[in-house]
């Protein structure tokens, strides 16, 4: 992926996330460092899934880990239920590009209907853009989000993803590179295991959803894949860089 305007460097250190061949990051991003090791994440049911869901997340967890302390997110759902887990990591309306980078290992992924990963950023004009990516078990496919007729809609791209189809209890590596001109949202490309396939679509993103001036915040949310089941997903060096 190339982004005009800033000299690029790329990041292969053990010490943080390694990303992908195809992806650089600006010298000068800012990092939010571990979001893992926040004592400030929320969660709730998302009222847009049906059914029900119960939600609780621990931390530190030393196995499985990566580096001893790993977060671990727990949702007990029925009828396909979904939970959302947020968490706002910092303040700036004026930064453009996003990458949303982290581990996850899940104990049973057939349980897993969709992960949703999303950053959103409330800009100058008071408006809140949504960078919203997922993989979705309902298409099979990496899906992305725009506001039509007011509201968030998603999209399929043309490559492949269902969780279900992950293997289980085993680190899988997600990066997910987006960007914004204006309220405008392009979704750059998806990095799944370190194989970096570009994306190149996106459209509309933004709502007026009224949150705090210059917010910064994630979310993930996991949604049941049957009737009634658990989901136990563990995340570790959760990071987002922006520039």
């Amino acid at each position: 992926m190339k982004i005009l305007g800033y000299a690029f460097l790329m990041f292969s250190v053990t010490a943080a996330p390694a990303f992908a061949a195809s992806l650089s990051i600006p010298g000068d991003a800012k990092s939010s460092g571990d979001l893992s090791e926040s004592s400030h994440w929320m969660w709730s049911h998302d009222a847009k899934t049906p059914g029900s869901a119960v939600a609780s997340s621990h931390y530190p967890i030393s196995s499985p880990s990566l580096d001893g302390h790993a977060r671990e997110f727990s949702m007990s759902y029925s009828d396909k239920g979904g939970e959302r887990f947020s968490l706002t990591f910092g303040h700036n309306a004026e930064v453009t590009h996003f990458v949303y980078d982290t581990y996850v290992y899940v104990n049973d992924a057939s349980q897993l209907a969709n992960l949703e990963m999303d950053v959103n950023q409330v800009v100058s004009n008071g408006r809140t853009v949504i960078f919203a990516f997922q993989c979705s078990g309902n298409t099979g496919k990496w899906e992305y989000s725009t506001i039509v007729n007011n509201a968030p809609h998603w999209h399929a791209t043309s490559l492949a993803c269902n969780p279900r189809n992950w293997k289980s209890k085993v680190w899988h590596h997600i990066q997910i590179a987006s960007h914004r001109e204006g309220d405008n949202v392009t979704y750059d490309g998806v990095s799944f295991d370190g194989d970096y396939k570009t994306v190149n679509k996106g459209g509309p993103g933004s709502l007026a959803l009224h949150w705090g001036a210059a917010d910064l915040n994630l979310n993930f949310q996991l949604d049941g894949a049957d009737s009634r089941g658990d989901v136990v997903m563990y995340q570790d060096k959760l990071t987002i860089r922006y520039w």
